[in-house]
């Protein structure tokens, strides 16, 4: 299933990337665990949440970038 995206995984920028989300997504993991009911991930604050992910995203790309100009 997974094997068309492989190539695309292994690209250190596609890393990079994926590295950057991860790491604005664990800030969110705290918040999870606080969770009690559906009502709580309703009112969560998604919007913030998804910015806050694109954020890693656009700065893991420029790290990545920066590092596969010195490589």
């Amino acid at each position: 299933m997974f094997e068309h995206l492989q190539p695309y995984l292994v690209h250190p920028l596609a890393r990079s990337v994926l590295a950057g989300v991860i790491a604005a997504a664990a800030i969110d993991i705290a918040a999870f665990r606080a969770w009690k009911s559906w009502d709580d991930a309703t009112r969560y604050d998604w919007r913030t949440a998804s910015f806050r992910w694109v954020q890693g995203a656009v700065i893991g790309l420029l790290a990545g970038l920066g590092l596969a100009a010195v490589a």
